[in-house]
């Protein structure tokens, strides 16, 4: 295997803490403290977009599209945005070549990488978890992100990348985010930065019905899957270009691909959503969504029916399992884990580069991400839970 990447469970990423007295003077610290990642982060994105055929000023334009777009929708963020160039000593629309990333890449006739998240909806208690797979060359251009509160705004911890003002993370009022990427023929470039919307949902939301006002009111371009993560209840919004569709758990399996009678949700990198389905498009032509798709069900119907028998084994009334079969035992964020932990020969839903892969097609698990939003904790860790979770980092909010 080519060794001009670090493999992604040995990375030890930076944690940046910035506590501000505005959003102004948060943007500007990090554009200073993390000036090198971000210099680096910007090199390794217009080595991948060229890589992808989308010309240098295919790639301007997108850019400049969303900045456009996102001082219209959210001019606060903007604003920081802005604040984060200047202390890199970038122009904004450089720095919004990271930030819109993804919607710049709607102009490449394949996506990158792909990602698989699980969560299980119990009022209260609910948990989410999440594989953060992409470009194995990107394994060091992520940092930890531990952004302070400033008037008007939570604090929040995640996952960033270099430049992005937020990406995957939980937010002190216990509300999270996670994310997938998905494909659709109505998918183009310009609209608000995808990573600007978790980003504003982490600093802003403070309930869940916030989140999803937060993420329906945002002019988008491209497509994707947020999940919403709180104490009371997971929610996955599926983005097709400007269309928006919600997906919540049920009280059993139905045909749009809910799996299992006990709250559980899971996604990986294809529309499930039957009013997005017309359009809809696979990654790329190896694609393995479908492939971890099925293996993650087959998984959550294995957990419940031996959850279900581990409760008739209590024999008390609180863990017991009730006259429908479903056992009242909990769902931890450490079960998420394990149903998103694979080895060879499964689907890869723990994902590693092949020995021989090229540059552009060496796919990794940079992150394992699990979100507790009722103890307000978020646990976080280099690599896939199949390599052990060594560097995990926990943050209590």
């Amino acid at each position: 295997m080519s060794t001009d990447f670090v493999p992604a469970a040995e990375v030890r990423p930076t944690t940046f803490t910035v506590r501000a007295s505005d959003h102004v003077a948060r943007g500007q610290q990090r554009g200073e403290e993390l000036r090198t990642g971000i210099v680096s982060t910007l090199d390794a994105y217009r080595r991948y977009f060229s890589h992808l055929s989308i010309t240098e000023a295919a790639v301007q334009s997108a850019a400049a599209s969303s900045w456009q777009q996102l001082r219209e929708w959210w001019p606060t963020g903007a604003e920081e945005a802005e604040a984060v160039a200047d202390g890199a000593g970038i122009d904004v629309t450089e720095l919004m070549e990271i930030i819109a990333r993804t919607e710049i890449m709607t102009q490449a006739t394949t996506a990158p990488t792909e990602c698989s998240t699980v969560s299980h909806t119990s009022p209260g208690a609910s948990v989410a978890a999440q594989n953060w797979d992409w470009a194995a060359d990107f394994s060091t251009l992520w940092h930890f992100n531990d952004v302070g509160s400033v008037p008007g705004q939570y604090r929040h911890v995640g996952i960033a990348e270099f430049g992005m003002l937020g990406k995957i993370g939980l937010n002190e009022a216990g509300v999270g985010v996670l994310l997938n990427i998905l494909k659709h023929a109505g998918d183009e470039a310009g609209g608000v930065p995808i990573h600007m919307i978790l980003a504003r949902v982490l600093a802003e939301a403070g309930t869940l019905a916030e989140a999803l006002e937060i993420i329906d009111s945002a002019p988008t371009s491209s497509s994707s899957i947020i999940t919403v993560i709180t104490a009371e209840e997971a929610v996955q919004v599926e983005i097709a270009g400007a269309l928006k569709r919600e997906r919540r758990a049920r009280a059993a399996s139905s045909a749009d691909g809910e799996t299992g009678k006990s709250g559980f949700l899971i996604h990986t990198n294809h529309f499930l959503h039957p009013d997005l389905l017309d359009g809809a498009m696979e990654l790329r032509p190896d694609s393995t969504s479908q492939e971890r798709y099925r293996h993650l069900a087959e998984a959550v119907v294995r957990f419940e029916a031996e959850r279900a028998v581990a409760g008739n084994g209590e024999g008390s009334s609180e863990s017991a399992a009730s006259s429908d079969g479903e056992a009242h035992l909990p769902v931890t964020v450490g079960d998420l884990t394990k149903l998103l932990t694979t080895g060879p020969g499964e689907a890869p839903v723990c994902c590693t580069p092949a020995p021989d892969a090229a540059y552009g097609n060496r796919s990794a698990t940079l992150v394992s991400v699990r979100i507790d939003p009722a103890r307000k904790q978020i646990d976080l860790a280099p690599g896939s839970p199949a390599e052990g979770l060594n560097g995990n980092r926990r943050f209590q909010l």
